[in-house]
């Protein structure tokens, strides 16, 4: 491409209002270069577009690559098991077309750099107005002799000459001093969060703008996909419909412009069963095409940031009668905790009533998910977060599956599509249909069009997308944690064309996508601390969200709402895709704590209800108006009262323990009055209540977890059969210290630390756990000795140090 033309231009289109401006964004980019996926061994095999040297082949309307009768064929097929849509947000998938051909977006940019410094430099800015494409055709070939014609088309031409990936042309060699590199990108309206909410929102809540009802499209692309056995055999073939949907923009987790999702629809004839199709059969599938009603969807893959989610619909087989498919379901061997309950939402979704007479052959996606991730501690509130536009299988709370082990949550009813709008209906609907020939478009390989954008002018302009590395939005955005490594792909930056991904033609994993098999467990607990979060509070999440995961917060919320999540029958399940699932939600430890009760608790003795007898008994002893009184240091006793809790376990690594403990331990001193000979014994009695809230961080995940924990707590206590020389001190007992009431000592009083090992034999996902403990806890407050009005203590004030030993058993689930 010109790198002169370039040059001439540099100052000529500056980007505006982007946060991240040019050059910069090209540090947020990957140096490498991104080769379009190639198509299928059997696309070519089985002449899935059609066979170009048949005498029938006719590629006319429209102008694709695609034999036109076998276009038809494929969209009638594209209709038959389009999506519905089911929106989180105001998005839906939408036509790009309308942006690019006379839209906001129609101009394409291509900014040359030189990243031969430390600092890049740009180089310049060449545009092509794709709304001007329709005017003069280019006369030239984009051979070098043409670059003086500078009419879109001709500019449009001599980038694909150069950038399209075959065949290779010459490039003319690069200076030796610059190191060159292109970025081609269409820029969508907006360039943050608020700004895309602005564009794209309707003036009532949730709905979107009017401007772009009508939008809804999906970009259908058919493949056949090679299924290789284990041994000799020969391989069988799939016949595949991938859906894409493209979105303008993300705003959850990471945060760019563009974004196209997918989803594979697998396809078998009837009576196929659960094999893959013979060469032979798939010929016969493709050369004398099959009515779509012949047909029916054998698996649906899920595609959800880097993961992959494989709806079977075979196995156990949806098509069979009820008490059949209970015969398979229970004759199968679960792999993960929950599985039967996803096979029977496979089910439930596959029919639309619940006495399953009518079949449902559109897969229903919901797209994307609320935040759940721990970025939002460092955001705004604002009203964004749920549009990452994931493609999942059915609602419910998705742990772990975004950037920075973010979790998304789809809280929509999973029935919400058995009372459906019509295919025609707008996408104000929450259920957006697909099934509308409107809203399909059949989508060749690439290799099929590369000779069109050469040759023909109104296919350039059709299929330029798709054979050149084009960014679908302005190159880079703000996001959390983006930029922290230069040149490498860190979640900011818009998304290539379809073919440049690596899911493109490919069924199941593939590159930059996992294998999704979940554990699935009930809700019913959060398993973390952002599972509390609220979607687009910010960093006032650090408020009541997080209080509740807080001891003893945490245990008052859980019973307060335990009554509402018992009664909603769309309570929502939580998907765990790592073998790290959380095999324990609550907890109920027992045990006893050794401790020894610390000497300064005498000092009780100190308030007036015990003070005061005490004095009188010392001066009718001492017969004298002039005396002295030595208390000497009490012997104490070690005591170890049992201990009972509640934990609730936020994941396997973050436990909150509640705790209550009640004991009593003996003080004994001897008391010397100058005027008596001998010592006389005072003694008393220690009642110590003492509540205490943990948070605990397990080092180790096994079956032997060392741990550390701190918190806090509300200790009360009082001396009670308080005696000297034999005789009580008044009625024997003291006031409380530190007790509750309800609008006062609601605030801790008592802090410790400490560490400790639990071994857990007995453990195991969706069943009871046992375990026991020991731990080392240093607890540390205040005596609470305070003189108020008309109230004198005699004694004075201490800090207080408890050491305690436990040991204990917990028994969880």
């Amino acid at each position: 491409f010109g790198l002169a033309i370039l040059l001439q231009t540099a100052l000529t289109h500056p980007a505006i209002g982007q946060a991240i401006p040019k050059p910069e964004y090209v540090t947020y980019l990957p140096r490498e270069i991104v080769l379009p996926v190639q198509a299928t061994p059997a696309n070519r095999q089985f002449h899935l577009f059609g066979d170009s040297e048949a005498p029938g082949y006719r590629d006319e309307a429209p102008r694709d690559g695609i034999d036109d009768a076998r276009e038809r064929w494929l969209r009638s097929l594209a209709v038959r098991f389009a999506p519905w849509m089911v929106r989180n947000s105001v998005d839906f998938p939408m036509d790009f077309r309308r942006f690019v051909e006379g839209g906001d977006a129609s101009t394409l940019f291509i900014d040359a750099f030189d990243l031969s410094q430390a600092r890049p430099r740009l180089l310049g800015t060449e545009t092509i107005d794709f709304d001007q494409l329709g005017g003069i055709a280019c006369r030239g070939t984009g051979a070098p002799g043409t670059m003086g014609d500078t009419t879109p088309d001709c500019r449009l031409l001599r980038l694909i000459d150069r950038f399209a990936p075959e065949p290779p042309r010459a490039a003319s060699p690069p200076r030796p001093d610059l190191d060159l590199r292109y970025v081609m990108y269409f820029d969508f309206p907006g360039q943050d969060p608020a700004s895309w909410n602005r564009e794209f929102e309707g003036s009532v809540r949730g709905s979107i703008a009017r401007k772009y009802l009508g939008f809804a499209k999906s970009f259908v692309h058919p493949f056949v996909s090679e299924v290789r056995g284990t041994g000799f055999e020969l391989p069988r073939y799939e016949l595949v419909l991938q859906y894409w949907f493209f979105y303008p923009y993300n705003d959850a987790g990471n945060v760019h412009e563009g974004d196209w999702e997918h989803l594979n629809v697998v396809v078998t004839p009837r009576g196929q069963g659960t094999e893959p199709l013979a060469a032979a059969v798939m010929s016969r599938v493709l050369e004398a095409p099959a009515a779509p009603e012949e047909l029916i969807i054998r698996r649906v893959e899920y595609y959800f940031h880097h993961w992959v989610f494989s709806s079977d619909y075979m196995t156990p087989d949806v098509y069979a009668p009820p008490a059949e498919w209970e015969r398979q379901m229970k004759g199968l061997r679960q792999e993960r905790v929950g599985e039967r309950e996803v096979w029977r939402q496979i089910r439930r979704q596959a029919y639309l009533d619940e006495a399953e007479t009518k079949l449902n052959l559109h897969p229903i996606v919901f797209i994307g998910g609320d935040n759940r991730g721990l970025q939002q501690l460092i955001a705004s509130p604002s009203r964004l977060g749920r549009a990452s536009h994931g493609s999942y299988p059915f609602p419910g709370l998705y742990k772990d599956v975004g950037p920075q082990n973010t979790g998304e949550l789809v809280s929509t009813r999973w029935d919400i599509f058995r009372a459906p709008p019509e295919s025609t209906s707008s996408e104000a609907d929450k259920v957006v249909r697909l099934d509308n020939p409107e809203r399909l478009e059949i989508i060749p390989d690439w290799e099929l069009v590369l000779q069109l954008v050469r040759t023909d002018p109104k296919a350039r302009r059709d299929w330029a997308w798709l054979v050149l590395p084009i960014r679908f939005g302005y190159p880079a955005t703000r996001s959390p944690f983006a930029g922290i490594v230069r040149y490498a792909e860190t979640g900011n930056t818009s998304i290539l064309a379809p073919p440049f991904n690596g899911g493109w033609n490919r069924a199941g994993a593939a590159a930059g996508f996992e294998r999704y098999r979940p554990h699935r467990l009930a809700s019913f607990f959060p398993a973390s601390q952002q599972d509390n979060y609220w979607t687009g509070w910010g960093f006032f999440n650090l408020t009541l969200p997080t209080l509740v995961t807080l001891p003893p917060f945490d245990l008052a919320f859980r019973l307060v709402t335990a009554p509402i999540r018992a009664s909603n029958r769309h309570a929502h399940p939580a998907f765990f895709g790592s073998e790290e699932v959380p095999f324990r939600f609550i907890g109920v430890p027992i045990g006893v704590s050794s401790v020894t009760v610390p000497k300064a608790f005498l000092n009780l003795l100190g308030f007036p209800e015990t003070a005061v007898p005490f004095l009188t008994q010392v001066a009718a002893l001492a017969a004298s108006d002039t005396f002295s009184v030595n208390v000497s240091p009490p012997d104490v006793d070690r005591v170890s009262p049992p201990y009972y809790g509640i934990s609730l376990f936020l994941g396997r690594r973050f436990v909150s323990e509640n705790t209550l403990r009640h004991s009593h331990g003996a003080l004994r001193a001897d008391v010397a009055v100058s005027t008596v000979p001998g010592r006389l014994p005072l003694s008393a009695n220690l009642e110590m209540w003492e509540y205490t809230g943990s948070l605990r961080y397990n080092i180790a995940l096994g079956g032997l977890q060392p741990f550390v924990k701190a918190g806090y707590g509300r200790s009360w206590y009082r001396v009670t059969d308080a005696k000297f020389n034999g005789q009580l001190l008044g009625d024997g007992s003291s006031r409380w210290v530190g007790r509750a009431a309800l609008f006062n000592n609601l605030l801790p009083n008592t802090w410790h630390v400490g560490a400790g090992l639990e071994f857990i034999p007995v453990r195991g996902v969706g069943g009871l756990d046992w375990g026991f403990r020991g731990d080392v806890t240093v607890y540390s407050h205040n005596l609470g000795l305070e003189n108020k009005e008309g109230s004198f203590v005699v004694a004075q004030d201490a800090h207080v140090t408890r050491i305690h030993l436990g040991l204990g058993t917990t028994l969880s689930f």
